[in-house]
């Protein structure tokens, strides 16, 4: 094709160059040989067509050329030569060089949202940053695991933590890091990777963060079981015989001429026994959280639900409700719901008895996807050294507690597969239902 079309091009220019020097020759041989003014004027005219044809064929290559070529600078790739003149060939080739660019254009541009597609929603947060701080890439993960929606530059994560950004920044391209911040007014522990990729000349970072905290939570709950289901076993297969034993003896003791100190400590033995195996059943029930059978539930129909059960712990206590929206509803298993909101109000209103205005606040609302239920009260707070440990098996603060209510609650959040997090300062303690 290359080879049809510039020697039909060439031979075009020299046929019209030809005929051209040929009317020049005939148009000077016409001056000198005839006295005709009309004849030298008439080849003088042909002349000029001659010229003017020359010039428009050479144009007409030249104009095709310069469109095709801004039709491939400006990725105008839907452009079509008409192939009805002399450039016929020429501009069937351009034609097909441009379908060639559409076709890779369409393709490119499929590839790109089918890529931009996966980004969005890959489960795992991105968030792509250029030098000056602005956020080229925000996928919807991430958007939800911030709570920004409208996040466009770096900076804006300082809404969640003043340092979070700079703490960020500062890993190094091909390292991971744990950072210990806030989401959605909630502590959270992160763990942040970052690469280096290099577009259209200039360097983006690549920030993949993953929320340890869920994860974190049902590995620990998930060990503590183990721990239990083991000690528990092994406590029960030790008592059941001593305990049999002294039962046995503290019988035989009150039938014969045992002296009272034999009956004293064998009975200790007997009760002792009685009260540890009692003590190991209970903690038993840490084993016991079921699968949850999920169903509707209106969040204020819950809250209000549970201040009614309670009104008798929470008399002369100040109770405030507020849901936003009113229609607000999860998806959770009703009586382990019940179970946690009855633990958790109740907890509340124990930390509020030495409290001069005894107040709980109970709330809900939606936070880009996900509802977050909080129950705060302005008891005296939880001491540094104990907030860590409050969600440990056996672990209590309380004289008389049993120390399972919130792992209780813990595992049944996570079989939800939410998440249960407290925060305490000399103003009171929050906690905050993750679903």
């Amino acid at each position: 094709m290359k080879q049809q079309f510039r020697a039909r091009f060439r031979a075009l220019v020299v046929i019209q160059i030809m005929l051209l020097v040929g009317s020049i020759c005939f148009f000077a041989w016409s001056l000198v040989a005839t006295d005709f003014v009309a004849v030298p004027v008439a080849i003088a005219i042909v002349v000029v067509l001659q010229v003017i044809g020359l010039l428009h064929c050479v144009e007409s290559h030249v104009d095709t050329l310069e469109d095709f070529f801004a039709a491939i600078n400006y990725e105008d790739f839907t452009r079509r030569f008409v192939e009805d003149d002399v450039d016929a060939e020429l501009k069937e080739a351009f034609n097909r060089i441009l379908g060639k660019f559409r076709e890779a254009s369409a393709e490119r541009e499929i590839q790109a949202v089918y890529l931009e597609t996966v980004v969005k929603h890959v489960p795992v947060p991105f968030i792509a940053a250029k030098s000056d701080g602005t956020l080229s890439l925000v996928n919807n993960p991430a958007r939800r695991l911030t709570g920004l929606s409208g996040l466009c530059h770096f900076d804006q994560l300082a809404k969640l933590d003043p340092q979070l950004p700079g703490l960020m920044q500062s890993i190094e391209p091909g390292s991971q890091q744990l950072l210990q911040t806030r989401l959605r007014d909630v502590p959270a522990e992160l763990r942040v990777s970052v690469s280096e990729i290099r577009i259209a000349g200039e360097t983006e970072r690549l920030y993949s963060i993953e929320n340890l905290s869920g994860e974190l939570t049902a590995r620990e709950s998930s060990a503590w079981r183990n721990l239990i289901r083991v000690l528990t076993h092994e406590i029960v297969n030790t008592l059941t015989p001593v305990a049999s034993l002294a039962q046995t003896a503290a019988t035989i003791s009150n039938e014969t001429d045992a002296t009272d100190e034999i009956r004293e400590a064998v009975t200790t033995i007997a009760r002792r026994s009685e009260g540890l195996m009692n003590f190991v059943s209970r903690y038993r029930e840490l084993l016991k959280v079921p699968q949850p059978d999920p169903e509707t539930i209106r969040v204020s129909v819950a809250l209000n639900s549970v201040v009614s059960l309670m009104s008798n712990e929470l008399e002369g206590v100040d109770v405030e409700i507020s849901v936003v929206p009113e229609s607000l509803e999860i998806q959770a298993d009703q009586q382990l719901l019940d179970q946690v909101l009855v633990n958790l109000v109740k907890n509340a209103a124990d930390a509020t008895k030495d409290s001069v205005s005894p107040a709980l606040r109970l709330s809900g609302k939606l936070d880009l996807g996900r509802v977050l239920i909080r129950i705060r009260d302005n008891g005296p707070g939880i001491a540094d050294d104990a907030i860590d440990q409050v969600f440990i098996p056996f672990f209590t603060t309380k004289r008389e507690g049993s120390g399972i209510g919130l792992s209780l609650c813990r595992q049944i959040m996570t079989a939800h597969h939410g998440e249960i997090v407290l925060e305490s300062d000399e103003g009171g303690t929050t906690i905050v239902l993750l679903f």
